[in-house]
């Protein structure tokens, strides 16, 4: 293979690959604000400057090829100055209001000020200033932040594949903004604030609720579809506060959806059953009495059961939940539920060309793999218990199948109780560990980020006390 020497290491390249990729990939750092892998290139930042020797100028890394013999330095005294320059000449409009900006602490053009930049400015003039249109629900603007890099642009052109974000006029006067001023339509809007170098776009979810320094991190799987998307947890004080893709190539590459983004938000909602119920006499009465509460679970499930495993469970409750029936509730007929019209793994289908599928659930297809099938909402039986994650259905109407008692195993919100003889509080996606399927077949773990919510328990824990 050829190969190149950036900042005095020989390093191999495939033909075709810019200076930037081949650093990136050898763990040598280069700045840059416009570049993005998943993007077009531009090269309008000018901050991935490198010097190229027999070059007589400096060149952009991300546009430059990398050719047999060449030599770069990424840290020369001619290179440092011209990154100086840039971040010089970004910082002349910026409003520098770093301490009431959600991008703080995370915030590409705050590092790069701090590592390349000077401590001083040579600015005298009024900094520009934009009054700024709504874009909806999911996207905050602040335009006044922009360094025109036009990531955003090009994510809504090239990914999302819709025109929705636009450059108006020249020069100084530049706005960034959505076509006709409209609010934003895509269900990926959440993109464009983890692709902004700075604070001009941020969520209007997380907006002053939380410094991103204060959030502790843990790799998760999103539970909002089946395409199993990769994302990490950021959580406060058993608080979960924001979800934020992982680069995973092979399933979501850089990007989640806006309802993966925001499924989080069941976890510490007060509408939560997060203590024992036992519904008796037509009255609602709450218990805190673990034992007491399975015990009149234990008495009520008799007769013909019927066994509803939601398929937003990890395929270590599934294995569980099926030993369990055998061993204690013999002869019940055991299905998987989630999405309402989803019976079967084949029933998933795409959504859109770019994530998002029909199955609301993570793990149907790993149901399917254990042996489960879907249950179709046919059948007459005496007694029901219903295992829930969080994200399927919460099965309301279950009454015209069950004559007798239902109990309810998992995450419900308030209003099931109505529905449910008895309600034993389980632990959603963030409070636990486990494996799940997504529709390609790969399996993949997601791990704990929080402690369980009240007196919410495992479903091993629930088995135990139910012996």
């Amino acid at each position: 293979m050829p190969k190149c020497i950036i900042d005095g290491k020989e390093l191999e390249f495939k033909p075709g690959e810019m200076v930037i990729q081949v650093a990136d990939r050898n763990g040598v750092e280069i700045p840059r604000f416009c570049y993005h892998p998943a993007l077009t290139v531009v090269a309008q930042c000018r901050m991935c400057a490198v010097e190229v020797e027999k070059m007589p100028k400096i060149q952009t890394a991300c546009s430059l090829p990398a050719t047999d013999g060449m030599i770069v330095h990424t840290k020369s005294a001619k290179v440092k100055a011209a990154q100086s320059s840039v971040m010089e000449f970004l910082l002349i409009n910026h409003p520098l209001d770093c301490p009431i900006c959600d991008e703080a602490g995370e915030c590409t053009l705050q590092d790069y000020s701090f590592a390349y930049g000077s401590p001083d400015s040579r600015y005298e003039e009024h900094r520009r200033t934009y009054i700024d249109l709504d874009m909806g629900p999911v996207i905050k603007k602040n335009m006044n932040r922009c360094i025109h890099c036009t990531r955003c642009i090009r994510f809504c052109d090239e990914v999302g594949g819709f025109r929705e974000m636009v450059a108006l006029k020249r020069g100084n006067h530049t706005e960034i903004t959505t076509v006709d001023g409209k609010p934003l339509e895509t269900e990926y809007a959440g993109n464009l604030a983890d692709i902004c170098p700075t604070g001009s776009l941020t969520l209007v979810d997380f907006r002053f609720k939380k410094r991103s320094w204060f959030l502790k991190k843990a790799n998760s799987v999103c539970q909002g579809c089946a395409q199993g998307c990769n994302i990490e947890v950021h959580q406060d004080n058993n608080t979960v506060y924001r979800h934020v893709p992982r680069e995973n190539q092979d399933i979501n590459k850089w990007w989640i959806c806006d309802e993966g983004r925001f499924s989080f938000q069941f976890v510490n909602a007060e509408t939560r059953v997060t203590e024992p119920v036992v519904r008796g006499e037509g009255k609602k009465i709450e218990i805190s009495d673990w034992p007491s509460a399975v015990a009149e679970a234990k008495s009520k499930t008799k007769g013909k059961a019927l066994v509803l495993v939601g398929n937003d469970l990890s395929n270590e409750e599934i294995r569980a939940i099926q030993a369990f029936t055998a061993d204690k509730i013999k002869g019940a007929d055991v299905f998987h539920y989630g999405t309402p019209g989803i019976t079967k793994a084949s029933d998933d289908k795409a959504e859109d060309k770019i994530l998002r599928r029909t199955s609301k659930t993570s793990n149907l297809h790993g149901a399917e793999k254990l042996g489960l099938k879907g249950w179709d909402g046919s059948g007459k039986y005496e007694s029901a218990i219903v295992f829930r994650g969080g994200r399927a259905a919460e099965l309301t109407d279950l009454r015209k199948n069950v004559s007798g008692a239902i109990v309810g195993v998992g995450v419900f919100n308030q209003p099931a109780i109505d529905s449910y003889d008895v309600i034993l509080p389980g632990l959603t996606y963030a409070e636990k560990s486990g494996t799940v399927v997504n529709w390609q077949g790969k399996e993949q773990k997601f791990n704990k980020a929080i402690e369980p919510v009240g007196q919410s328990r495992a479903v091993a824990d629930v088995f135990a006390l139910w012996s």
